[in-house]
């Protein structure tokens, strides 16, 4: 078998399959979705109504410029994602951002490449739990909200458990419901602002005004809204669950969701912005919240912020355990992690014992931190930022190093663009998150030395 470093993946070739202990058969992950089961994957990780939460924190930051930053944070992203666009042509397998830079910067940044992704997409599916436990116990606060994070965990769980074409169908009800939240509260503003409410029209202040404007707080804005957009590279972790003939379209599918995802948001909040003047907004945390009560009614207000919580506790938890799980299963494949993480089902064929351990970590931090959102919130981006360095380098590494390309606008220039975007995201971080992602780093050091130095473990990097 030929390795993962040097080989080049086609239509016409399959990831060799897993062998599990089911009668001795080789059992691989089950190919049955499309390009357009790709994209509503996608929109459901990124929330078409993920602005409704984030909407107050970005507007304190960009002093009301939030359509303005959206267009800038998916600038930023899109280059990033031209890169995974690339490397998931060559490679289109599990495995996302650790595959790519296994095979364009070597083994040891393969293994960090999936170290920072797996710290990005474990604490994720956690802190949606709790965002989604604490709003549901607001608005029914004689249930306590641990048992809403092990109903929010739980359903995610089984939906992955069952298969993916059935997690698929979820994603499109989700989906759909969402889009539908969205159209109401974009008619009912809508019409808010054509009866008078706010500015009475969509304005160019509230996309963009000059006399406000500083690249500071611009910065501080843009590292928010670029949350929203970091679904594109789980799209990748699918590459060996879509059908043949349509791997080569993992990087378009991710492409094509980041512009749609964008389209959103900046509808949804440059209205919100014009209707902001004439709302009374009692805080960051339920600022749009406000603004629809303000918009339509009280009616409004409970369908915003109920939806928000259910839509982060349900379907994007389904879809981040999904993409988390898929690292787990590819490094655990190639022996970097323990190899029991590759088991698959042979019924559904899931990784099923990655989905078990995902979950049994996500409800013992999203328990821990239940009242402490800060502080689980805290890794966020850190993990997915770094991972992005490494696929941006793994463009240079593979294209220019390995395979002579003279393309050196495609990969070149535009990796080193998006290399230089995510260096200054991550210096506009706080001290104590590059602190905390310093120590999960040296974690991973010593975790690597120790398999390979101590107990001798050489891992065997085959695909």
């Amino acid at each position: 078998m030929e390795n993962v470093s040097t080989q080049h993946f086609d239509d016409h070739e399959t990831a060799a399959p897993v062998r599990d202990d089911v009668g001795g058969e080789a059992l691989g992950l089950r190919r049955t979705l499309d390009v357009a089961d790709l994209v509503i994957f996608g929109m459901v990780y990124m929330l078409p109504i993920a602005p409704f939460a984030l909407y107050g924190m970005i507007d304190k930051a960009s002093n009301g410029m939030v359509p303005f930053v959206y267009v800038l944070s998916v600038l930023a992203m899109a280059f990033t994602a031209h890169s995974y666009q690339a490397m998931s042509r060559e490679f289109p397998v599990a495995g996302s951002a650790y595959v790519y830079a296994l095979n364009g910067l070597g083994a040891f940044a393969g293994f960090f490449a999936g170290w920072m992704v797996f710290l990005d997409y474990v604490i994720i599916p956690g802190l949606l739990a709790v965002i989604s436990g604490a709003a549901m116990n607001s608005l029914f606060p004689e249930v306590p909200r641990w048992v809403w994070i092990l109903g929010f965990v739980g359903i995610g769980t089984i939906l992955n458990l069952v298969g993916v074409s059935v997690t698929a169908r979820a994603n499109k009800l989700f989906l759909c419901l969402m889009l539908l939240v969205l159209v109401i509260f974009l008619g009912a503003g809508g019409w808010a602002l054509h009866e008078g409410k706010g500015q009475g029209a969509l304005t160019v202040s509230a996309f963009f005004n000059p006399r406000t404007f500083t690249w500071a707080q611009i910065g501080t804005g843009v590292l928010l809204g670029s949350s929203n957009f970091l679904g594109f590279d789980a799209i990748t972790t699918l590459g060996e669950e879509v059908r043949q003939g349509q791997r080569h379209l993992l990087g378009f599918a991710g492409m094509a969701t980041l512009a749609i995802i964008a389209v959103l948001s900046v509808a949804q909040t440059w209205v919100a912005a014009d209707l902001a003047s004439g709302a009374r907004i009692f805080s960051a945390d339920t600022a749009f919240y406000d603004i629809a009560r303000y918009a339509g009614g009280n009616w409004l207000f409970c369908l915003t912020s109920i939806s928000t919580a259910l839509a982060f506790g349900i379907p994007c938890t389904i879809v981040c355990q999904m993409g988390v799980t898929r690292i787990i299963y590819a490094m655990g494949r190639d022996r970097y992690l323990p190899h029991v993480l590759s088991r698959l089902s042979p019924r559904s064929r899931q990784p099923w014992v990655a989905n078990l351990f995902v979950a049994a970590v996500t409800l013992v931090l999203a328990l821990e931190f239940q009242d402490r959102l800060d502080d689980i919130a805290l890794f966020q981006n850190f993990g997915a930022l770094t991972a992005f360095m490494l696929v941006n380098m793994s463009v240079i590494g593979y294209f220019l190093f390995k395979k002579r390309s003279r393309r050196l606008c495609t990969h070149l220039i535009l990796p080193s663009i998006a290399l230089v975007i995510v260096v200054a995201l991550m210096s506009a971080m706080r001290l104590a998150t590059i602190e905390l992602g310093g120590a999960w780093i040296a974690a991973g050091f010593v975790y690597y030395w120790v398999s390979r130095r101590v107990l001798g473990k050489a891992p065997a990097i085959q695909i």
